[in-house]
């Protein structure tokens, strides 16, 4: 990482630009005049003050009193330890105002709605959401141990040991063993984990919701779920005989 990186992440951390520049060089001096600062952080003099003291606003920089004004900073752990906790206390209160939102104005799920998910880290995001919301039964099948993923296999884990029936589905004896090791049923299967339809994976829930990716021509993994459909009722089924079917032979 370089300065232009650590710019960049404290602007993610809610820092303007010449206010991570400014906090950049003060942390390489120590403590220093508008004039030292400007001189390394490519922020206008005029500007270095603006920023110091949005930065002292924020906990971030101590001022002293003197001619000319010298700034230093706050230690690294303090600065993260502030800014996480400003970061925190915005996105709560950005949270609960569209919760509020929402129930104000009774946004719901359409019905007959099919979702589109892109992205791995997305679409195990929802995998494990569904698999959380599971009140009866899960099935997940896949072939690939790379798509048993931390958030998969905690939320997995977490739905067997609330008492909710889980079978994991594949012909990768990997993705079998770590079923067992999280407590779920695992049903291994001469072919694909699923009815032929080039599935990357399938999450099924409660007979009420499916999830099924695919992988595109440039590898990014793509999701379609949908909860309380038909669609969702149609697959739901296909996919339960196609289990039942393949444990019954074993």
């Amino acid at each position: 990482m370089n300065d232009a990186d650590a710019v960049s992440a404290l602007k993610r951390l809610g820092l303007t630009t010449y206010e991570a520049r400014v906090f950049v060089a003060l942390q390489k001096l120590g403590a220093g005049t508008a004039s030292e600062v400007a001189d390394i952080a490519d922020v206008p003099r005029s500007q270095v003050y603006g920023a110091a003291e949005d930065l002292e606003g924020r906990g971030l920089v101590d001022v002293e009193q003197s001619n000319p004004t010298r700034y230093r900073p706050v230690g690294v752990e303090e600065a993260r330890e502030r800014l996480y906790r400003q970061l925190r206390s915005e996105s709560d209160a950005a949270f609960d105002y569209l919760e509020s939102v929402r129930e104000e104005y009774g946004a719901t799920e359409e019905s007959e709605a099919i979702w589109t998910v892109r992205g791995q880290s997305n679409v195990v995001s929802r995998a494990a959401q569904l698999v959380g919301s599971a009140e009866d039964h899960v099935v997940y099948g896949t072939d690939e141990i790379g798509q048993m993923e931390p958030a998969l296999r905690d939320a997995l884990a977490s739905a067997a040991e609330a008492g909710v029936d889980v079978t994991v589905v594949s012909e990768n004896e990997d993705v079998t063993a770590v079923a067992r090791d999280l407590g779920a049923r695992a049903v291994s299967v001469a072919h694909q984990p699923t009815p032929d339809m080039g599935a990357e994976r399938v999450v099924m829930v409660d007979d009420v919701a499916v999830l099924i990716s695919v992988a595109g021509d440039d590898g990014t993994e793509t999701a379609f779920w949908s909860r309380e459909t038909g669609f969702a009722g149609m697959l739901s089924s296909l996919l339960e005989e196609f289990v039942a079917d393949v444990a019954g032979e074993q």
